[in-house]
């Protein structure tokens, strides 16, 4: 293993941002023919690459820190790759499947952080499955992949437990096969906005979307509007003491051509009505990554997700669900609402995709059984 120090970021260093504390390895990496700067070798700059940090932008810190129970920093994806152990005897990708980056997600609830992924194929006769620091080089975890599948494909790992660092999942098949996901656990608050030149995928993080890999164009920022596309109202034409003015209440109503749109009036009644619809009735949403996927449920401002896999036999589909202890953390909804949540779940799935099943609950899933 590398002996490792924490820094207190000082200016900004790649994508950290000062006031954030890093975890970088002791040696000094001194300043050469290929090194413009001295500096402490972190092993990942925001895509999956290392690179230092500036002596000048990092201040060690001596104290070691008391163990926590959780950390709740963000969790950033930087990097998805898949890759066979020994390249040299292999050439084409495997035709086992690869993991997309774009199929990786990082949800945060208040109290819970999952990384999720699926495995390409099902996974029960899969290698091994290892999360590393990717500092220090130490193997937090190693086990056989089917010890940590949730169904066939899905492995979910719960990331609060972790220190701010940087870390490496491997899950590999017998052939050698492997599938590589890295991310950088932050210090509570980071990232955080105004980040200048921030990267999409530390964008996505910010603005607290799952899937970080997503390809994002670079916001353009045209005269006139605002950094997120809205317009700058002109009041160039105002007077000082214009401010102060507000226009009465009216309830105008105007005259159109079309039948249907004759009894709107400038209040958009069907804007309204659209918008009381979608906050006080529920609905799904759903995603297929091979032999599984999401299901999302939503309800006004709440949105759940359910992971789902194929079954086998009678069992049409597996539901995954937070067990009765986990609810809140989870969902962010009261324990209360769970039975009703969960068994509107059960019958627009079996509505949707699966008429004429029945559910069978247990404590951490749903069969939905022919």
């Amino acid at each position: 293993m590398e002996a490792t120090i924490r820094c207190k970021v000082t200016r900004q260093a790649h994508v950290f941002q000062p006031g954030n504390i890093v975890e970088v390895r002791r040696r000094i990496l001194e300043k050469s023919e290929n090194l413009p700067v001295s500096g402490y070798f972190v092993p990942d700059i925001g895509n999956g690459t290392p690179g230092i940090i500036p002596l000048d932008a990092a201040e060690p810190l001596t104290d070691a820190p008391a163990p926590e129970e959780a950390y709740y920093g963000k969790c950033v994806l930087t990097s998805v790759s898949n890759f066979w152990q020994n390249p040299a005897e292999n050439t084409a990708p495997s035709p086992t499947g690869m993991v997309e980056p774009e199929k990786v997600r990082v949800i945060h609830y208040p109290d819970c952080q999952q990384l999720v992924f699926h495995m390409p194929q099902y996974a029960w006769d899969a290698g091994t499955f290892r999360l590393t620091n990717a500092c220090s080089e130490e193997i937090i975890e190693e086990k056989p992949v089917r010890q940590r599948l949730n169904g066939g494909t899905m492995i979910l790992t719960n990331t609060l437990p972790y220190p701010p660092g940087c870390y490496t999942i491997e899950a590999d098949w017998p052939d050698g096969w492997t599938h590589r996901i890295q991310f950088i656990k932050f210090t509570e608050g980071f990232p955080k906005f105004p980040f200048e030149n921030a990267p999409a995928n530390f964008r996505r993080a910010i603005r607290n979307e799952e899937v970080h890999l997503l390809y994002e164009p670079e916001p353009e920022i045209r005269e006139g509007y605002t950094a997120d596309g809205r317009p700058i109202p002109d009041t160039s034409f105002r007077r000082d003491d214009d401010w102060d003015y507000t226009s009465p209440a009216c309830s105008l109503h105007i005259a159109r051509d079309s039948d249907d749109d004759r009894f709107l009036d400038y209040t958009g009644i069907e804007k309204l009505k659209k918008q009381l619809m979608s906050r006080f009735i529920p609905k799904l949403e759903y995603t297929q990554d091979g032999r599984g996927g999401s299901i999302y449920y939503k309800e006004g401002e709440i949105s759940i997700q359910f992971g789902w896999e194929f079954g086998g036999g009678n069992t049409v589909v597996i539901i995954f669900i937070p067990e009765t202890k986990y609810w809140e953390a989870q969902t962010g909804t009261p324990l209360s609402r769970r039975d009703e949540i969960l068994d509107f779940l059960c019958q627009q799935v079996i509505r949707d995709q699966a008429r004429g099943c029945h559910p069978v609950m247990y404590d951490d899933a749903i069969s939905i059984v022919r």
